[in-house]
C-alpha cells in the first residue's frame, strides 16, 4: 500500500508526487486521461519558479526547451506605443538571483513526468478518475469512476480547478466566473510576419480586452493569449477550435502589428476565465489539497503553474520533517494560504485593470510609466524573492 495517493497526474500532481517521493513516501498518482499530457500554451516562469523547479529536480530536463525574453513590454493595443518595460536582463538576474523564461506547458509537464518515471518510489496510473474519497480510521480511500478503489495513509488533491477532491471536503460549486473569455493559439514561428516583435514578453491593453504573446519551445513557437470581456455559458465546452469573432472584434481597431498577430492564427481554443475565492480549509486529517484544486488563480499574475511548484517544494519540506501526516499537511497549509491568497485576489484585480477604459486606464497608464524598468523590480520582489 502506498502512503500518499496523489489524485491528478497535471503540473501540480507530479510536482506534489516528486515532493512526497523525496521525502521518503511511496506515492500513486492516479490521472484521469488516458494519458500524462498537457492543454494550453504557453507559462511565463520567474526566478522564483526557477528555483522551485530546481529543487524538485525537473530544470535540467526542461532548460533545454525554455526561451529567455529580454523584456517584458507593456504596449497600448491601438497605438502600437509602449508604455513602460521590464527588462529581463542582467539587472533582472542580479536584483532577483536568477532567470525569467517561458516555456509550454506540454514541455513542463515533460520534465516533470521525466524525474516521476525516474523516481522509483512513484507509481504512475491513467485513465484513474477519482470522483469520491472516504476517511477510515488511520487511512484514506478513494473511489474511481470505473469502480475501482485505492487505499494510502493519506490523499493529495491534485485534480484541478474542477476537483472532485475539494468539492467533496467544501460542499462547492462552480468556480467564480470573473467575465472574460480567454482565447489561446499556438503557431509556428516562421509563421509569424516579420513586423512582429518575437524575441519579448508584449502585453496589449486595450478597453475590454488584452493579449499576451511570447515565443516557447527554445523559440520555435509562438503562443498568443487573448482575453476578452464576453459571456460563458456553463454548459459551453473548451479547448474546442473556435474562430475568435470576440477577439478580432473586440481589437478591430488595434495598431497594424497587433492585427497581424491576431490574424497569424488559423484556429483557436477558448475556455472561460474563471477562479475560486481563497478559502483556509484544503484538508482534514490525512488529506490536503494543492495547486488549482487548492487556489486556483486567473492567468493574469502568470503564477499559477508557478504556485504549484511552490506548493510542491513546501510540501515536501514539511513531509521531511513531520512524520505525522496531518500535521505536515496542516503546517504546509498554514505557510502557503496567505501567499496563494494574494496571487488570487490580486490576479483578480488585475482583470479589471487591464481591461479598463477612459479614467482608470488613463491612471493605469500613468502607474505603468512610473513605475517602468528597474523601478518595476521593487513591485515585483514579493513575487519573485520566495525561495524554497
Amino acid at each position: 500500500m502506498a502512503s500518499l495517493i496523489v489524485a491528478g497526474g497535471g503540473i501540480a500532481g507530479l510536482a506534489a508526487a516528486i515532493g512526497a517521493a523525496r521525502a521518503g513516501h511511496e506515492v500513486l498518482v492516479l490521472e484521469q486521461a488516458p494519458a500524462f499530457s498537457e492543454l494550453g500554451a504557453g507559462i511565463q516562469i520567474g526566478p522564483n519558479g526557477r528555483r522551485a523547479l530546481e529543487e524538485l529536480g525537473a530544470w535540467e530536463w526542461l532548460r533545454h526547451h525554455v526561451f529567455f525574453p529580454r523584456a517584458i513590454r507593456i504596449r497600448r493595443a491601438r497605438s502600437g506605443g509602449e508604455l513602460g518595460r521590464v527588462p529581463l536582463g542582467e539587472a533582472f538576474r542580479r536584483r532577483f538571483r536568477g532567470t525569467y523564461q517561458v516555456v509550454h506547458r506540454a514541455d513542463l509537464l515533460a520534465a516533470l513526468l521525466a524525474v516521476a518515471e525516474n523516481e522509483p518510489a512513484i507509481t504512475l496510473k491513467t485513465a484513474s478518475r477519482v470522483v469520491a474519497w472516504q476517511r477510515r480510521a488511520d487511512t484514506m480511500s478513494v473511489l474511481m469512476e470505473d469502480g475501482r478503489q485505492a487505499t494510502a495513509r493519506g490523499l493529495i488533491g491534485a485534480d484541478g480547478i474542477h476537483s472532485r477532491v475539494r468539492a467533496q471536503l467544501l460542499g462547492e460549486r462552480r468556480p467564480r466566473f470573473s467575465g472574460h473569455v480567454l482565447y489561446r493559439a499556438l503557431v509556428p514561428m516562421e509563421d509569424v510576419p516579420e513586423l512582429v516583435d518575437t524575441r519579448n514578453v508584449n502585453l496589449w491593453l486595450n478597453p475590454y480586452g488584452h493579449v499576451v504573446h511570447y515565443p516557447v519551445k527554445g523559440g520555435a513557437a509562438f503562443n498568443i493569449v487573448a482575453a476578452v470581456n464576453e459571456r460563458w455559458n456553463a454548459g459551453d465546452t473548451w479547448g474546442e477550435p473556435t474562430q475568435a469573432q470576440a477577439v478580432h472584434r473586440i481589437f478591430a481597431r488595434a495598431c497594424e502589428e497587433l492585427l497581424a498577430v491576431l490574424s497569424t492564427p488559423e484556429k483557436w481554443m477558448r475556455w472561460g476565465g474563471a477562479d475560486r475565492q481563497p478559502v483556509t480549509t484544503w484538508g482534514e486529517g490525512a488529506l490536503t489539497l494543492i495547486g488549482d484544486a487548492a487556489h486556483p488563480t486567473l492567468p493574469y499574475l502568470a503564477s499559477g503553474a508557478v504556485m504549484a511548484l511552490e506548493d510542491a517544494v513546501v510540501l515536501m519540506r514539511h513531509l521531511a520533517q513531520e512524520k505525522d501526516l496531518p500535521a505536515a499537511f496542516r503546517a504546509y497549509e498554514r505557510e502557503r494560504q496567505p501567499r496563494t491568497a494574494r496571487i488570487v485576489n490580486s490576479s483578480w484585480r488585475l482583470s479589471r485593470v487591464y481591461h479598463a477604459s477612459g479614467l482608470m486606464a488613463a491612471g493605469r497608464d500613468a502607474f505603468i510609466r512610473f513605475t517602468s524598468g528597474a523601478a518595476s523590480f521593487d513591485r515585483m520582489a514579493w513575487l519573485y524573492d520566495w525561495r524554497p
